[in-house]
């Protein structure tokens, strides 16, 4: 095989197929023997310098490329050029450098890139809310980044942040719905309400002063205790001694309920004591040792006896012969 050096031999006066050559022009050194080739370059040469090395190509840099012998072509200035024999661009073998991360290498030349770094797995933070925080590294793009455990979801009573926007158990989710507190009176209705992570029975009412209503306003198990509302004076609108009245919390309502009840008439008292409307109704005129008007049979014991033995005393007037019988009659003195 002949290898063209035309340039050189020009140059150099050198024969084809010698075991080395140089030139000393401060541009590029070579040496060459049969079936290969070596260049490096520290300049470029001016076309004055190079001439025409008699073929088509262009050698006016000392950074081109010669025939290697065998069809490929050698870059000058390039270390995996010199060692290229086929045409194409050797990259060299993969070197293992370790155990495999994540970095987008295949650092343990088995093939597969960022297949297998410790880290992956281990758990760490997204800087998201609620039960998006949790995480754990995973491998992206040649680059560990931490993935959420929990992508969030609907919100339940649970003092979580279930849907990771930065509130607790918000809206009451699992509330709402009518409960019974297990409380007396009107502390007993409830509804519902998702507190501290669960859900509770909270009541609708607290408890207050009882009024007079038919309910149990303080919780204390007992109905209108107390007589709410009152205590108050009031008239009852019956006569005599009737009238008077005192307010009184009956039935869920108040009523004026009478201080004392009709009795039997008490003469002389100025008073209505059978609440029939008329003071001193059945009494006598006067006093039975003392002449007067007739008196009414039955005003007076004394008055029914005699009546019934001298009527004159009881139909037209009670006089001395009266006032007499009142001994002889009744065996009273006067």
């Amino acid at each position: 095989m002949r290898t063209r050096w035309s340039w050189w031999i020009l140059a150099g006066a050198l024969p084809v197929g010698c075991a080395g050559a140089e030139i000393e022009e401060g541009v590029s050194t070579f040496t060459s023997g049969v079936g290969s080739a070596s260049a490096t370059a520290s300049g470029s040469a001016t076309a004055a310098e190079d001439g025409d090395d008699g073929d088509s190509g262009d050698d006016g840099s000392g950074a081109g490329s010669v025939d290697d012998g065998d069809g490929g072509s050698i870059t000058q200035g390039t270390a995996d050029g010199a060692d290229e024999a086929d045409g194409g661009t050797d990259e060299g073998p993969c070197v293992p450098s370790g155990a495999e991360v994540c970095d987008g290498d295949d650092n343990d030349c088995n093939g597969s890139t960022d297949e297998s770094d410790p880290q992956v797995g281990t758990a760490c933070e997204t800087g998201l809310n609620g039960a998006c925080s949790a995480g754990a590294l995973a491998c992206s793009g040649g680059e560990l980044v931490c993935e959420a455990n929990n992508g969030g979801g609907a919100e339940t009573c649970n003092g979580v942040d279930d849907d990771c926007d930065g509130s607790v158990d918000q809206g009451n989710p699992g509330g709402g719905g009518a409960c019974e507190t297990g409380l007396p009176g009107i502390c007993s209705a409830g509804t519902s309400t998702c507190q501290s992570g669960g859900i509770a029975c909270v009541q609708n009412n607290q408890a207050a002063g009882e009024s007079c209503n038919g309910a149990d306003d303080d919780c204390d198990g007992a109905v209108d205790n107390g007589n709410p509302g009152g205590g108050a004076a009031c008239n009852t609108g019956l006569a005599g001694i009737c009238a008077a009245g005192t307010q009184v919390c009956q039935n869920a309502s108040l009523v004026c309920s009478q201080n004392q009840g009709a009795v039997g008439e008490a003469c002389g008292d100025g008073l209505d004591n059978d609440c029939d409307g008329t003071i001193d109704n059945g009494c006598c005129a006067h006093d039975i040792c003392v002449t007067g008007v007739a008196l009414v049979n039955g005003c007076h014991p004394c008055v029914s006896s005699i009546c019934g033995v001298d009527p004159f005393c009881c139909a037209t007037s009670w006089d001395s012969l009266c006032v007499g019988e009142v001994s002889s009659v009744c065996g009273l003195a006067c």
